[in-house]
């Protein structure tokens, strides 16, 4: 009972904390421990529930291994029909049983989802809530909202032995989620809890145009009426900053054009744009980054370089070249500033293109153009590289202790949720309405062969459509298969061909982008993991803040530089350091 209480106290405490970090079974039993605990490995352990006894192995119709009746390869997975039960993030007002891709997975599986669902505004504390009073499901299948953690995973998995360890299933069984692996090493490593096994089913995202944030966008048309050319170092950067303000492009005889504008949100403010193009990677919330030796671990804040970069900002900012509501806007009030008319924004800071103009304008789409990346004093420039993309964030499934047949659910998960041409039944709807195979000799927006074109759906067959979707649960959305989907245009200007355009703008920059770089999310040990989060918590606050009182003037960057450092060491750094590299074996 102590057990369970405590566990109940850490799943609420849990929830409580990652709420305020914004950003979209069978029989009850007693609490589960650690393999550890029980002398028996959970590989051991999720073998034993399903498979029958001795005398039964070898019958007709059976696999070697598994439980009676899987088969380690093929349709059907198992040859009689089974039932697993499955709580969803979301779907709470939703008919699973007229499902079409649940009765897909039935059909060819012989494998019924019982669906559990939850609203997405409480799912993550009911799922803490779930996991902490033992009455939980074969399978937890989660969005963003109730993304399973790496924490998490230490808890419920580790050391509560709640969820059942894949790794042996991925070499056996494994036909989408081995050949990922295969793919990308990376994606196995990221997977990898410490103990050496994999847990969960991760969402392996590889959102093309993504894997450049923040950008930085400018007006062409103005560029080409003051005869100016794409800067290629700060200094040029600053003369073309200089020319937007002071020669009146917009033509209207007044003095109110803006040279750069941001926000405080998302990748959007100014100062981490214009310091990790030209002087030092800086990833906000995060602040670690790779050294000169591409091995060691720095914080970014406290280096020369980052130095020199407020040095270049500040100069911008008492110039009055950038615009001084960039610190305090939200996102959406900068996008307003940028489609005022007559047009005042010079340059805007964004995660992609439509943050800032009309998107429904093709002319003003075509106005503005992204900037590639200047170089600062010493030679450094880069792209910025903010997103998640191509990391393991978190888990979208996980099969749990109470599942009898864990490699009949590994098999649903790996052929169903990582296929393509089930992404496209779960994201885009039914062949023929939400979307088709593009045409033979199509190609897409880089040259390459197309495989699908996305359809508009009409009113009268969106009901239809929306029968074939389920969006929660794993997937693997990466780079190529997603570029398959983007078929050449003849203008990548016009609304429905955003995606096109972004990507084009994305490879302007992608020789910027740094081949390696320090995992953002790595498994923190258990017992370090809420100091490592308190710490970073009170350094985000801080950096965010500090940053801007060096560019506006009420720090001095001359004077007090030292007393800045001395701050920045009572936010324990050394310490925040220390987990880090602790957690990647440093």
């Amino acid at each position: 009972m102590k057990k369970k209480a405590l566990a109940l106290l850490l799943a609420l405490s849990m929830t409580a904390a990652m709420a305020g970090c914004g950003g979209s079974g069978g029989d009850s039993g007693e609490s589960k421990g650690s393999a550890a605990d029980s002398g028996e490995s959970k590989t051991e352990q999720s073998a034993d529930a399903g498979s029958g006894d001795e005398e039964d192995a070898g019958s007709e119709g059976e696999s070697a291994e598994g439980p009676a009746g899987f088969n380690a390869t093929g349709m059907p997975i198992m040859n009689e029909p089974i039932t697993l039960t499955a709580w969803i993030e979301g779907g709470a007002d939703t008919d699973w049983s007229q499902n079409v891709f649940l009765k897909e997975i039935e059909e060819k599986a012989n494998i019924k989802l019982e669906i559990i669902s939850t609203p997405s505004s409480d799912s993550l504390e009911k799922r803490n809530l779930m996991l902490a009073g033992d009455d939980y499901p074969d399978l937890i299948l989660t969005d963003w909202t109730a993304i399973l953690t790496k924490s998490d995973i230490m808890q419920f998995a580790i050391k509560e032995g709640i969820f059942l360890p894949i790794t042996e299933y991925v070499d056996k069984y494994g036909n989408n989620m081995k050949k990922i692996f295969d793919d990308n090493p990376n994606y196995r490593e990221g997977s990898t809890a410490p103990d050496g096994e994999i847990y969960g089913f991760a969402r392996f995202s590889e959102c093309y145009h993504c894997s450049a944030y923040p950008k930085i966008y400018f007006r062409q048309d103005w560029m080409d009426k003051l005869n100016l050319e794409m800067p290629t170092n700060t200094e040029e950067l600053r003369e073309v900053l200089r020319a937007f303000v002071n020669e009146d492009p917009n033509g209207n005889g007044e003095k109110d054009e803006i040279g750069i504008i941001g926000a405080t949100t998302w990748n959007t403010p100014v100062e981490f744009a214009l310091m990790g193009m030209s002087f030092q990677t800086v990833k906000p919330d995060f602040w670690l980054s790779l050294g000169a030796d591409g091995e060691s671990v720095e914080f970014s804040p406290s280096t020369d370089a980052y130095r020199e970069g407020l040095r270049y900002i500040k100069s911008l900012y008492d110039e009055g070249l950038i615009d001084p509501t960039s610190f305090t806007q939200k996102e959406d009030t900068m996008a307003q500033t940028v489609r005022t008319e007559p047009h005042v924004a010079g340059m805007y800071v964004c995660d992609h293109a439509a943050m800032g103009y009309d998107n429904s304008d093709p002319v003003e789409a075509e106005n503005y153009q992204i900037l590639i990346p200047v170089a600062g004093p010493d030679g450094f420039r880069r792209q910025g590289q903010n997103a998640n993309e191509g990391t393991i964030t978190g888990f979208e499934a996980v099969i749990t202790d109470k599942c009898q047949y864990p490699e009949a659910a590994f098999r649903l998960i790996d052929e169903f949720f990582y296929s393509d041409e089930y992404w496209m039944m779960r994201f885009k709807g039914k062949e023929g309405i939400g979307w088709e195979y593009a045409p033979e000799g199509s190609k897409d927006v880089f040259g390459t062969e197309a495989k699908y074109a996305v359809l508009q759906v009409s009113e009268e067959d969106k009901e239809e459509n929306d029968k074939y979707g389920f969006s929660v649960g794993p997937q693997a959305d990466l780079a190529a298969f997603r570029l398959s989907m983007m078929p050449e245009v003849e203008n990548v200007y016009l609304q429905e061909n955003y995606e096109q355009r972004i990507a084009l703008d994305t490879k302007k920059v992608e020789e910027f982008i740094p081949e390696k770089r320090l995992e953002y999310n790595p498994f923190i040990p258990l017992e370090m993991t809420d100091e490592y989060a308190e710490i970073q918590t009170n350094l985000n606050s801080f950096v965010r803040k500090t940053i801007v009182q060096f560019i506006t003037g009420e720090r001095d960057i001359e004077n007090g530089w030292e007393e800045y450092l001395s701050e920045l060491d009572s936010y324990r750094v050394d310490r925040y350091v220390e987990i880090y590299k602790t957690a990647i074996g440093q």
